[in-house]
């Protein structure tokens, strides 16, 4: 049976071999009637009509984010106006939605077609979508909707809220124009809710701002005869990126009559400009290195300008891994409710002492932006245990079972030839809990009722394979940074040596379920009793050190320590009254999901830092990876191993946590978003507000961030349960075949 993200390829590629030139042109399938709607087309450029030139040569470089291959990130300006081509699979980033485990139907359906034509299908009476708009395109103050509708009927827009501006839709396509009051949309992100009289409506395009309907051929953006951006004279496209350090914009253009004009803004408002011209020429964007920005490209001197290989490019050659030695032994530790923030590695000013954490960090890959899927044990364990986001898995409700298909990590542990041990003090982690099927021997101390203590998981942990003649894997998972925490010595003594109240020497689950509930400010704790507890739990930080002090030590007196890759983490952290609460699973707050994690085994992981962000469904394809184990087709994640060896690196990465399917958190070099439906988001830049206790939302500086993480979380939501980074990529920087499997 062909699995729901093969059906998709092969619909995709059956479409695209079915349709004929004139048909991929973007003609005859996109008109719909006197206004088109379409995405790709081009059934073939015209012949040159001036040589191109060829820029001088800057020597090697190397593509770091494809415009191109990200064109359904995009949007398009045509006439003055915002299109929304509502027939592409770009459509998604206007989309907003709430859990899909729990809504039957969502209030547009995208990638249908009407007759011939691509449209977004508005399966109720109302619909809405959400874009930015420039100043211009507020002051030509016009919203318009090309629209197919079974009867005439009343259609009505309201925005932002605002009072209903009234429409009418006749029988089959027309074109229904809107002029709101003045004021209601405003330079930055805009709500459009659409209200039909029926359901069923289908929508072609929508086009904010400009003078006019858009042109026939407005929504097609892309030629796929010769692989190049569409940019009608005059028009463009925009698309929310980081700017690289050293970064620089370039793109072909064949024809040497035509120019693309080229305007990045940064989210501090800081500019860069120039032309594009010829072949290879490029516009240096070093100045805004590391920010989030606009980056506009304008056609111009042709009726329709073709850029081909448009992409952000740094200096250098391609990274050429120099792969190891595939490890003989693997140990796969994870620190329950441990916080990034509160290991020296991940943040310099953390106090707790950790100096194995930081010798090990000398000669290991230390991932900086790593999230958990989930922000609580189960869903965030299930997540690794399969490579698998929780809307996947579906180990999200207290009954859901982590269904026994899944290829887990023991399992391929087992696969690759080894000795699959594992000891755990998690009381979900266990074999009936579909915790894996491929362990030799397994123990789970709540189970068993043994101590819970992290020296007693290592000790029945080096028990199990002590003595083992071949190669070995082995998980622990300790829980002395989760609730309850006890008081750890000498530790205490030197972050909090002068309480003596009430939590001197334990703060309970009891206490913290006590305080999650309170009505009262932080739980009823006096800001006294919340310093002593953030010490406790500093105590257990670095206890579970010291712990990976005696597990190092004994795997070199063992004389494997050279060929053990060592992977230590978290299943999520815990709030700590920053914002009220403690404890985890309330929240996609960074202090919950951004997680350590540090991979070492110097053959195939060099000494570094690595910053453009992984997540937990990362991990079991790149222990797969390294030990030469097949990949699993079902599995969401990526092997880290490349990017650790240096491919892929100079461009962030979007790493998303889910609080139970309900909200989200997505996070994107230094800016954080938390979706909650169709909710206004809260916008956080980490940068200045690492705690994410000031929300920017609707604010001029942060427009730019949140639409950097916008495009890509709605993209990611979308299809969130056939998304395979191993074939599309990070969602916030695509493969070309994400595109191209979706037809376009």
């Amino acid at each position: 049976m062909l699995s729901r993200s093969s059906l998709i390829v092969s619909l995709a590629l059956g479409l695209a071999a079915c349709g004929s030139k004139k048909e991929e042109g973007g003609g005859a399938s996109g008109s719909a009637g006197p206004s088109g709607a379409g995405g790709s087309g081009g059934s073939g450029a015209p012949a040159p009509s001036k040589p191109p030139a060829q820029a001088p040569s800057r020597g090697p470089e190397h593509a770091v984010y494809s415009l191109v291959d990200n064109r359904l990130s995009a949007h398009l300006a045509r006439g003055g106006a915002l299109v929304l081509p509502a027939g592409s699979a770009g459509f998604a980033k206007y989309v907003r939605f709430g859990n899909t485990r729990e809504i039957k139907q969502l209030a547009w359906e995208l990638r249908k077609t009407q007759g011939d034509v691509k449209v977004a299908h508005m399966t109720g009476k109302s619909a809405k979508v959400e874009v930015p708009l420039t100043a211009a395109q507020v002051q030509a103050g016009t919203v318009r909707v090309r629209a197919y509708a079974a009867k005439d009927q009343p259609f009505d827009l309201r925005v932002n809220g605002g009072n209903d501006v009234h429409g009418k839709l006749t029988s089959g396509w027309s074109t229904v124009e809107f002029t709101p009051p003045a004021g209601q949309l405003k330079e930055g992100e805009n709500e459009l809710l659409f209200f039909a009289q029926s359901s069923g409506l289908d929508v072609a395009w929508i086009a904010v701002g400009g003078s006019a309907a858009p042109a026939d051929d407005a929504t097609v953006f892309y030629d796929t005869n010769d692989q190049s951006l569409v940019l009608p004279d005059g028009g463009g496209m925009s698309w929310f990126a980081f700017i690289p350090d050293k970064g620089k914009l370039t793109g072909d253009l064949r024809d040497g009559a035509c120019e693309v004009a080229v305007k990045v803004t940064a989210e501090d408002g800081a500019t860069a400009e120039g032309k594009l011209t010829g072949l290879g020429s490029a516009v240096d964007l070093a100045a805004l290195a590391g920010k989030a920005a606009r980056i506009d490209l304008t056609g111009g001197g042709c009726p329709k300008t073709r850029i081909a290989k448009a992409a952000l490019v740094v200096p250098g050659e391609v990274a050429k891994p120099a792969r190891g030695a595939a490890p003989k032994y693997v140990v796969f530790f994870i620190m329950d409710s441990l916080r990034a923030d509160r290991v020296k590695p991940f943040n310099s000013s953390a106090r707790p002492e950790v100096p194995t954490w930081e010798k090990l960090a000398e000669t290991g890959a230390v991932f900086l932006q790593h999230y958990d899927q989930g922000n609580e044990s189960r869903v965030s364990h299930a997540s690794m245990w399969t490579s698998m986001y929780s809307i996947k898995h579906g180990m999200v409700g207290d009954k859901d079972p982590l269904v026994d298909t899944w290829n887990t990590i023991d399992e391929v542990a087992k696969s690759a030839g080894l000795y699959v041990a594992g000891v755990s003090a998690n009381g979900y982690v266990r074999p009936k809990k579909g915790f894996g099927s491929g362990w030799s021997v397994f123990s789970n101390h709540i189970e068993e009722e043994t101590g819970l203590k992290a020296e007693d998981l290592l000790a029945h942990g080096l028990k199990f394979v002590g003595d083992k003649k071949e190669p070995w894997f082995l998980y622990i998972g300790t829980v002395d940074t989760h609730v309850s925490w006890r008081a750890k010595e000498p530790w205490l003594s030197k972050y909090d040596p002068d309480y003596s109240g009430r939590f001197k020497d334990t703060f309970s689950g009891e206490d913290a379920g006590k305080a999650a509930t309170s009505k009262e400010h932080n739980g009823g704790l006096t800001d006294r009793e919340i310093t002593h507890v953030r010490a406790l739990y500093d105590s257990n930080v670095s206890y579970q050190d010291d712990i990976l002090r005696q597990l190092v030590e004994k795997l070199q007196a063992m004389g494997i320590w050279d060929q053990t890759m060592l992977i230590i983490t978290a299943d999520h952290g815990d709030e700590q009254w920053e914002d009220g609460r403690v404890g985890h699973g309330q929240s996609v707050r960074d202090m919950l999901v951004h997680v350590p994690l540090l991979i070492h085994y110097p053959p195939l992981f060099p000494a570094g830092k690595i910053a453009e962000g992984s997540e937990g469904i990362d991990i079991l394809p790149t222990m797969a990876d390294a030990l030469g184990a097949p990949m699993d087709p079902e599995w969401q994640g990526e092997s880290l191993v490349p990017l650790a060896e240096g491919v892929g690196r100079g461009y962030p990465r979007l790493s998303v946590s889910s609080m139970y399917e309900r909200a989200h958190g997505p996070r994107l070099g230094h800016w954080k978003l938390r979706v909650n439906g169709i909710s206004d988001p809260k916008v956080y830049d980490l940068a200045a507000d690492p705690d994410e206790m000031k929300d920017l939302w609707g604010k001029p500086e942060a427009e730019v961030g949140a639409r950097a993480v916008l495009d890509p979380t709605w993209i990611l939501r979308t299809w969130n349960k056939d998304w395979k980074k191993s074939q599309w990529g990070n969602a916030a920087n695509v493969t070309a075949r994400f595109a191209t499997d979706l037809g376009e």
